[in-house]
């Protein structure tokens, strides 16, 4: 079933209901905030932007750390990312995303990688863990466009 999403970013969108992730506790600052759409960036396929479906103002810019962090790594529980549900299922391993900041004036690609977040692809739960990183985030150079 298709359902019609206002967005401040986007204007109004289409989706499928079984695009939307559910986070059921929220994510950190924004815990009123359940349901989550991934919509495709310009920017390509490595960056995407993960949409308050019930706040048209809310939008996080994500990417998979690893994009521009080879090495980073988080090992929670399989059962952080499939909350709610008490079957353990032997599931493939959750999608990993972290919220990015662009500091234009400076040039900078901010990767919060204090606070990823773990999607199950299959049950669309996700979960937003606090790791125990050194900093809150990681800072590289943005490429010359």
């Amino acid at each position: 079933m298709k359902i019609e999403v206002d967005t401040v970013r986007f204007g109004r969108i289409e989706i499928s209901q079984e695009n939307i992730v559910l986070f059921p506790k929220g994510l950190i600052g924004f815990e009123h905030l359940k349901r989550y759409v991934l919509l495709d960036s310009q920017k390509g396929p490595s960056i995407q932007w993960l949409q308050a479906v019930d706040d048209p103002g809310i939008a996080f810019l994500v990417s998979d750390p690893r994009t521009f962090l080879p090495h980073f790594e988080v090992s929670p529980a399989r059962t952080d990312c499939n909350q709610g549900h008490t079957a353990r299922r032997a599931l493939g391993p959750p999608k990993m995303l972290t919220l990015l900041h662009v500091d234009r004036e400076k040039h900078l690609l901010h990767i919060h990688v204090q606070a990823p977040l773990l999607l199950d692809p299959v049950s669309r739960m996700g979960v937003q863990v606090v790791t125990d990183a050194e900093t809150p985030s990681v800072s590289i150079p943005l490429k010359a466009t």
